[in-house]
């Protein structure tokens, strides 16, 4: 049994996401068109678009949504169609970007 690591997880959320927007992008398009043009009016009259927009992705997010694309991940892994080796290259340098980061904000620095 395959336990997911923490890059593993982040890749399948950010894929979830990813998918989700690909599949609400007509109605993610409505939104910001409504939008165009406005600033404290969009509270009220984009609220029909705002709703469907969530209402799409919240649909095409959830728990069993990502259930789904982890069975399919682990299923793909066990097939050798997944490059685990590269997921945690990324999640490496993701974490070395976080602490560079996080060295040139921190405290002294003025």
């Amino acid at each position: 049994m395959h336990i997911l690591t923490r890059a593993e997880e982040e890749y399948l959320f950010k894929t979830l996401k990813a998918n989700a927007l690909k599949e609400c992008d007509p109605i993610v398009k409505e939104f910001v068109e409504c939008t165009h043009g406005k600033l404290v009016t969009v509270l009220w009259s984009c609220r029909a678009q705002h709703k469907a927009m969530n209402k799409c992705l919240m649909a095409l997010t959830t728990q069993a949504e990502m259930d789904k694309l982890k069975i399919q991940y682990l299923n793909d892994l066990a097939e050798g169609k997944v490059d685990h080796a590269q997921l945690q290259r990324e999640q490496k340098l993701k974490e070395e970007e976080i602490k560079r980061k996080s060295k040139s904000s921190g405290p002294g620095v003025h």
